[in-house]
């Protein structure tokens, strides 16, 4: 089974019509989305709950804004999947990419990503200051990662490549922990053209690029005293 983990702040707009888009995608393969809400302030978890008429959704409610990544890994621990999936409640990420991904681990990949900076991905309406700060911090992960598109939110992975793997992320940039640190043999970069948000506002602040630097230094040290064992 596939679990989509869906960490949510004030975007009681967008998760319905994501929601949908998600099941209308996978068709009859199973799966469950696991919405983990920060206790917003616009509802967002009471409209979580609602879809569960209609959907096989999980909803994990906590108590304040603890961030996306410890959302995501909360996420993680409940969801019942042997695949899991994470996604942001935007609408930036294509929910049809889910069976792709899926293809690509049932094909050997331990994980598969939505890439920006493969052939045929990209980003729709951004200004250049945006593309510029998103290629420079790709730039800044590229000595501890393969994975081109190192900051991308959009992604699934096969559950073993968290085994006896220590999360310790800080930010927004959960996928760049594991893409660090888990254990990967094999991994597929996936073309998708980002699409900014249509509901809602960005959590991007100048706080979150200095956990992201903060975070990076944090995974260069892990990196290589692995690395020198």
């Amino acid at each position: 089974m596939l679990s989509i983990v869906i960490p949510t702040y004030n975007e009681k707009d967008n998760l319905p019509i994501l929601v949908e888009k998600v099941f209308i995608s996978l068709g009859s393969e199973p799966a469950e989305v696991v919405v983990v809400d920060d206790n917003s302030p616009d509802g967002t978890g009471a409209v979580a709950e609602n879809l569960k008429k209609n959907y096989s959704i999980q909803v994990v409610h906590r108590s304040g804004k603890n961030g996306l990544a410890s959302a995501v890994i909360e996420g993680f621990a409940a969801a019942k999947g042997d695949f899991l999936c994470v996604m942001d409640a935007d609408m930036s990420h294509d929910a049809r990419l889910l069976p792709k991904f899926l293809e690509a681990l049932r094909q050997g990949a331990d994980l598969a990503i939505g890439s920006r900076y493969v052939p045929g991905g990209g980003m729709s309406g951004w200004p250049k200051y945006r593309e510029f700060g998103s290629r420079f911090a790709i730039l800044l992960a590229k000595p501890i990662t393969k994975v081109r598109d190192a900051t991308s939110g959009f992604f699934c992975f096969k559950r073993p490549v968290l085994h006896n793997v220590p999360l310790d992320p800080l930010g927004f940039k959960i996928g760049l922990e594991i893409f660090v640190k888990g254990n990967i043999a094999k991994f597929q970069e996936v073309p998708y053209v980002f699409t900014d948000r249509q509901a809602g506002k960005s959590k991007l602040n100048n706080k979150e690029i200095i956990n992201y630097l903060k975070h990076l230094l944090r995974l260069y040290k892990w990196k290589f005293r692995n690395a020198s064992r």
